[in-house]
């Protein structure tokens, strides 16, 4: 096998250190960079070429979610496993649905990190027990809220907004002054609104964001 490329990031030096010296008992991997956050990552990838990359994810500058989501949007391909003490629910999701091949616990066996980098390297995945169990138990959940994901990404940053306030009870001329705004142009949107959601009127337009969780009530 040849030598496996790693980026390492995280923000305590201490800990990437150990983590280095982990790796090192690996013939078949090579360390070849480390940033201390999202921001320095993005500008580091730039001039190397990781084969897979160990991703914290409380940073400071950049977190490791938002790090994630940008190179991910372009450079698609780019293996990446998070590594880090967080099971929130959000943490996961967020996470599973940029795009990511893995996501271990810092606390995981050195054998496990083996694993995950043999497998991650040859296009599998690999998470831990503990989020694996996360999955299975919220398994329905996760298909919900990326059917929502997906729905939301047919209305426009604006459209999303108006429907937003229609659903906290604004009326037209209300989010017009919000968002300063016309009411005929916060009408004219309602209406491509009414047309994307196949529905008649303002309440059903509020059950259809409800239902399709497209908001938060």
């Amino acid at each position: 096998m040849k030598n496996i490329k790693v980026l390492i990031v995280d923000d305590h030096e201490i800990f990437r250190d150990g983590l280095k010296l982990l790796f090192n008992k690996f013939s078949f991997v090579e360390v070849i960079g480390e940033a201390a956050d999202g921001k320095e990552f993005l500008e580091l990838v730039e001039t190397l070429n990781p084969d897979i990359i160990f991703m914290d994810i409380s940073m400071p500058l950049m977190d490791g979610i938002e790090a994630t989501e940008q190179v991910l949007m372009k450079y698609p391909d780019m293996k990446i496993i998070v590594l880090t003490t967080f099971k929130d629910d959000d943490y996961i999701e967020r996470m599973l649905f940029a795009g990511v091949e893995g996501y271990m616990l810092k606390n995981s066996d050195l054998s496990d990190f083996e694993i995950a980098i043999k497998r991650v390297f040859a296009g599998g995945n690999y998470f831990s027990e503990e989020i694996l169990a996360y999955l299975m138990r919220n398994i329905n959940k996760i298909k919900q809220r990326e059917t929502a994901r997906t729905k939301r990404a047919n209305f426009t940053s604006r459209e999303m907004q108006i429907l937003e306030l229609i659903c906290q009870g604004h009326d037209n001329k209300q989010i017009s002054e919000i968002i300063f705004l016309s009411p005929k142009t916060i009408e004219k949107y309602k209406s491509n609104l009414f047309q994307k959601t196949n529905v008649l009127n303002t309440v059903n337009l509020i059950v259809y964001a409800y239902k399709h969780q497209l908001v938060d009530f």
